[in-house]
């Protein structure tokens, strides 16, 4: 009997272990599928509402245009210098913007999806390359 009781208490402490582990092991860096974290830089303003959602920004609505307003007009002041813009209407609508500072290159995508009611952003940062 005890040996049955000493049994199944280690079988559950190494269930609860186990577990523990992966919930460890799963709780990475949320944003390490991101190359740039707005929440973390000085330099980078986050669009009120945008939430992250593993690799990317999402908030309920069609606000596309106003993002893409918002980081077209603002990031100049920031440092950054506007190298490319461009927006569509066309179909869902849609934006892309592009910046340098410092020998780095920042996209900026976004665009509004009409099935889920939902505004994607999407921050991208690389070097800069000729």
């Amino acid at each position: 009997m005890k040996k049955r009781i000493v049994i199944s208490f280690v079988f559950v402490l190494l269930v609860f272990l186990s577990v523990t582990i992966y919930q460890y092991m799963g709780k990475k860096d949320r944003y390490s599928a991101v190359s740039i974290v707005p929440e973390q830089r000085n330099d980078l303003p986050l669009y009120e509402g945008l939430e992250f959602q593993e690799h990317h920004y999402l908030m309920k609505g069609n606000h596309w245009y106003d993002i893409f307003e918002f980081y077209r007009d603002s990031l100049p002041s920031h440092g950054w210098k506007l190298v490319f813009k461009q927006a569509s209407i066309e179909g869902w609508g849609g934006f892309m913007l592009r910046f340098e500072k410092s020998k780095k290159e920042l996209h900026i995508d976004g665009g509004w999806n009409p099935y889920a009611n939902e505004t994607e952003t999407i921050f991208d940062l690389n070097p800069v390359q000729h």
